[in-house]
């Protein structure tokens, strides 16, 4: 056996000091190459965070038309899907019944699909297909590239929320508190689960399932998160996590999962975060009313409040920072080491109502200390969460305005 010099021997334990630190390093810095959204909250945990290196400022790139033409407005208007972004193409769906896609990079419209229902959720893109939900109850799956339809599935109420592809499966649920597992190769439905709870008065939730380690989490419109088995639909546990939807308003509903943990918002605006297989509960955050939140690092959970943003350290629940907020947020996402919030403000010129309109306005801030770094006035009022990838932020006003934007 040759042995090493002691030279040689310093050199290479030095080798694999630095090749683990960089390895480490790296891990907790934003990925620099593309990395698609392909679903609502950027993947089936919901995290709602990219790790991709994003540049700022940004700047406003090209805008899209998917509008709708109303003659009466009984109501606000509300835009509640978010683009997916995937391989230099944009896919999004519009409330005047019609998919999109376009070039990401040049805003080139590439193809339309009639649906003939409004559309209310974010697609789900895969290597081949596009697959979305319509307010008619229609789940489809189209050739991403020709925008044709594959194969198409009825349920039996509105469809508000982004599917799941997993294996050979496809799961989604529905307003009529049904989720449905889906033949990928044919739509055919394998099974169905049903929170069968009576309610007079069902709310309209805009909740997506989230999926990991085999598993479907879906919050139900009885308030109870409920745990299955995406192979079969058995039932593995339920949590009551809100007493009862009186009014149904922008609060975070779509369960987090996040390293064997499930994380929801219950009734008292506390982030509950769960036993991933049995539902028990291991700890409680209320620090603040919680709207949404996102982790950064192995270990920070940012929390966003109605009026400020805060970051404690999700073992031991010490504050780490704290910074305020301009207006209340809409929505929000995380990307390349920044926290984008969201929100919508009144803007009346002359101080004359009948003249004022809703604006929106987004914020940045380094989620490592909470240090506001971008700001961006919007023409028009959203809702939607945004998504970001390939260097883009992409979002969709209530005004139908598709809106992308880009380094400076």
């Amino acid at each position: 056996m040759q042995k090493k010099s002691l030279k040689g021997f310093t050199v290479e334990i030095l080798s694999i000091i630095a090749a683990t630190f960089v390895f480490f390093g790296c891990a907790a810095q934003p990925v620099r190459g593309p990395v698609p959204w392909n679903t609502f909250a950027f993947d089936y945990e919901r995290s709602n965070s990219s790790p991709e290196e994003l540049h700022l400022p940004l700047v406003l790139a090209w805008t899209g038309d998917l509008s709708t033409i109303r003659f009466f407005k009984p109501f606000p208007e509300e835009q509640l899907s978010t683009p997916a972004l995937s391989n230099g193409i944009l896919y999004v769906g519009s409330t005047n019944r019609s998919f999109y896609t376009y070039d990401l990079y040049k805003g080139k419209r590439l193809w339309r699909f009639d649906a003939k229902n409004p559309l209310e959720a974010a697609p789900t893109v895969t290597d081949d297909l596009v697959c979305f939900g319509s307010a008619g109850g229609v789940l489809r799956c189209l050739d991403k590239k020709s925008g044709a339809e594959k194969w198409s599935f009825r349920s039996r109420s509105e469809i508000t929320a982004s599917p799941i592809v997993a294996g050979d499966k496809l799961y989604f649920s529905s307003l009529d508190d049904r989720l449905y597992a889906l033949s990928m190769r044919t739509g055919q439905k394998i099974w169905s689960y049903y929170r069968s709870a009576y309610q007079t008065v069902t709310p309209r939730l805009t909740v997506s399932p989230a999926y990991s380690d085999n598993r479907i989490y879906n919050l139900f419109s009885d308030g109870v998160l409920v745990c299955l088995a995406a192979d079969t639909g058995k039932e593995l546990w339920t949590k009551k996590v809100e007493k009862n939807f009186d009014s149904v308003d922008k609060t975070r509903r779509t369960p987090l999962v996040r390293n064997g943990l499930t994380y929801i918002i219950d009734d008292k605006n506390d982030i509950l975060a769960l036993n991933g297989e049995n539902g028990e509960l291991k700890r409680t955050y209320n620090v603040i009313k919680a709207y949404d939140f996102v982790f950064t690092g192995k270990k920070t959970l940012v929390i966003v409040g109605s009026d400020q943003i805060v970051a404690i350290d999700s073992v031991n629940g010490s504050i780490l920072w704290r910074t305020k907020l301009k207006n209340k947020p809409s929505s929000i996402f995380a990307a390349g080491g920044y926290l984008f919030v969201l929100m919508n403000y009144s803007s009346a010129p002359f101080n004359i109502s009948f003249l004022e309109k809703t604006k929106g306005y987004m914020q940045a801030f380094r989620m490592r200390d909470g240090a506001e770094v971008w700001e961006k006035k919007l023409d028009y009022g959203i809702t939607a969460n945004a998504s970001a990838s390939e260097g883009h932020v992409a979002l969709l006003t209530n005004e139908g305005a598709l809106e992308v934007f880009s380094a400076k």
